[in-house]
């Protein structure tokens, strides 16, 4: 009996996406930003308006946004958006996953002729500041997927991120730059490993958290 995969279900004729796997290099990110203030829709909005999304596709509806195309390019809209709305004291968060692979995605709704520099890159590489995040990582096909969430959490202790297991997810903290660096290290690790088939990675992300830690 062939052995089945996470990708196995595009064949099932009772699903109702049957068929509409993609084999396209299509990464995408759906998320949503909270900025814990008054004028929150301002910031949300003033913030799209300066992120360049040329290179990505994205949509927006009453829950969240999307974006989708070659990785680099959707994490660098993603990254860029969230960097822009920052305000000092404003304490903020950005819910989101990174995902490939799904056997229920489809081919369109991309961009993926884009070469060259990350729209975005040049214009945020000296906004820092510090954050908290949660992640959650699921690599999905993968019998000995625990391998694969072993490998991020070392990675992300080599990288001076001080991560710790926390019921659920891993916590990390340090400067924004570093965490969206590492998050976007973790699913060029996952697009890469030949065992998983599709990936999801959620994350949480704030600053300026009013909530005190001993």
């Amino acid at each position: 009996m062939e052995k089945e995969t996470c990708c196995s279900g595009c064949n099932r004729p009772d699903l109702p996406w049957a068929g509409r796997g993609t084999q396209l290099p299509i990464s995408g990110c759906r998320f949503t930003l909270y900025p814990m203030c008054d004028n929150f829709i301002d910031i949300i909005l003033g913030s799209l308006k300066k992120t360049d999304t040329s290179a990505v596709w994205s949509e927006t509806d009453a829950l969240s946004t999307v974006y989708r195309g070659k990785l680099a390019y959707v994490a660098d809209a993603v990254q860029a958006l969230f960097l822009n709305a920052y305000r000092p004291g404003v304490h903020m968060a950005l819910e989101g996953q990174f995902s490939k692979g799904c056997p229920g995605d489809v081919s369109g709704d991309s961009v993926l002729n884009r070469e060259g520099d990350a729209p975005n890159a040049a214009l945020v590489k000296d906004i820092h500041f510090p954050v908290h995040c949660k992640l959650a990582l699921y690599p999905l096909g993968d019998a000995d997927y625990i391998d694969e969430i072993a490998k991020v959490w070392y990675m992300a202790q080599d990288e001076g991120l001080d991560p710790k297991t926390i019921h659920y997810a891993t916590r990390i903290d340090g400067d924004v730059q570093d965490v969206f660096a590492y998050l976007v290290r973790v699913c060029e690790l996952m697009e890469n490993a030949p065992n998983v088939h599709h990936y999801v990675l959620h994350f949480t992300m704030n600053c300026n958290s009013p909530t005190e830690e001993n």
